[in-house]
């Protein structure tokens, strides 16, 4: 693998797999939603830019795009923006200079516009029928409330309705592309495609840099309800204080969230579904941050059972440190090393996880440091994060019938 920092700032991963005729591309911009000055501009400023070349007929681009790539797919999340496409090896240099075009020349006429704002809407829309996004949304707007991590990373509906195409247009020229902007490629590559890539990055005028890395402690405890009408389910979420991803502690607690709910051998789906039948579904996730991290725990259950399934979750995290032992830690390790080797197998998530952890400011090469302090975390250490979440405050929300 080599990894090139350009005189322009701009980071450069190439990461060689060239048993098979494909190469993946994953883009890192950095900031992503924690920056932007309205919830969901960067979703539908990429969205829409990406979707073709200004300067081609769509007969043209997609043509040219069908020929040898995939689609220019965007995503963004709190800390970065990506947009990812795969190729084949040969077509490599077409694809790539095609990508280039499209970001320099997006096409941001009024119909491409109209139909990716009302296709984001729809989408916002569409999540509030679902018990889990509900519950995420309005958790992530209490436990981080008052900084940038509040918001969706794709907005509301009122704030998307405000974005003009203007507005949209002027934000993505502000998105391509920053200093340190990550350009992440795994598969089939001759030095003369690298060679081509070097030069056509190295051309490129890049921006500062901004970058936001919000601090949100959980002071106290909090609960909160919402009402859903129709819904036949209660849906309960939990967010426990945890680390940056520049923390000494930051695998100690993925680790932790793992033994707590990962899997079917995880701590929430013994205690809650299979011992006590509350739930429908459980489990927990803990998000990689720059900023401030949550571990968040769910589960839906009866309305019925909702009050008991809510103590016994408390109870679990409080007594947390008992259901910490050499068993569950070494499932937990098991099940997380296996995960992550499964999605290391496929160029796209090896492009994806190299500019991941690039554009973390940690070396494009983590995955294997990553898998060996989860290997060698002792049960103790362990143990002591389990200690602070048991006694730290918890934010709740609970999606409920109307």
């Amino acid at each position: 693998m080599e990894a090139l920092n350009l005189k322009n700032n701009i980071e450069v991963i190439f990461d060689d797999a060239p048993e098979v005729e494909i190469v993946a591309c994953s883009v890192f911009l950095p900031g992503g939603s924690a920056v932007e000055p309205v919830p969901g501009i960067t979703t539908l400023s990429l969205k829409t830019g990406f979707k073709r070349s200004a300067v081609r007929t769509p007969q043209s681009f997609y043509a040219s795009l069908e020929k040898h790539s995939t689609s220019f797919v965007p995503d963004v999340s709190c800390d970065y923006a990506t947009v990812r496409f795969q190729t084949t090896a040969e077509g490599l240099k077409e694809a790539f200079s095609l990508f280039l075009e499209t970001a320099e020349n997006p096409d941001f006429s009024e119909d491409s516009f109209k139909t990716e704002k009302s296709t984001l809407l729809a989408a916002i829309k569409s999540r509030l029928e679902n018990p889990f996004l509900l519950a995420y949304e309005k958790l992530m707007s209490i436990t981080y409330e008052n900084t940038p991590y509040q918001f969706p990373v794709y907005g509301t509906e009122e704030t998307v309705q405000s974005i003009s195409r203007k507005n949209a247009e002027n934000y993505f020229k502000n998105l391509i592309f920053p200093e340190k902007t990550v350009f992440s490629f795994c598969g089939k590559l001759s030095k003369s495609d690298k060679n081509f890539i070097v030069t056509a990055l190295e051309n490129l005028k890049t921006k500062e840099t901004k970058e936001v890395i919000p601090c949100s402690q959980i002071k106290e405890d909090r609960l909160e309800t919402v009402t859903r009408k129709g819904s036949a389910q209660s849906f309960i979420m939990m967010a426990l204080k945890a680390p940056s991803v520049s923390s000494p502690e930051y695998e100690a607690f993925k680790l932790l969230n793992a033994v707590l709910g990962e899997g079917i051998g995880s701590v929430l789906f013994q205690e809650l579904r299979e011992k006590r039948g509350f739930a429908y579904s459980t489990g927990s996730l803990f998000p990689t941050r720059r900023g401030d991290g949550r571990i968040f725990l769910y589960i839906g259950t009866t309305p019925e059972k909702e009050q008991e399934a809510l103590k016994e979750m408390k109870k679990i995290v409080e007594n947390l440190p008992d259901f910490v032992t050499e068993e569950s830690v070494k499932r937990a390790k098991e099940y997380m090393k296996g995960s992550y080797l499964m999605e290391l197998e496929t160029r796209s998530k090896r492009s994806w996880h190299r500019g991941f952890w690039k554009i973390l400011s940690h070396p494009p090469d983590y995955d294997e440091t990553f898998i060996k302090k989860i290997e060698d975390l002792p049960t103790e250490a362990l143990k002591e994060a389990a200690v602070k979440t048991s006694q730290s405050p918890k934010h709740v929300v609970v999606v409920k019938d109307d």
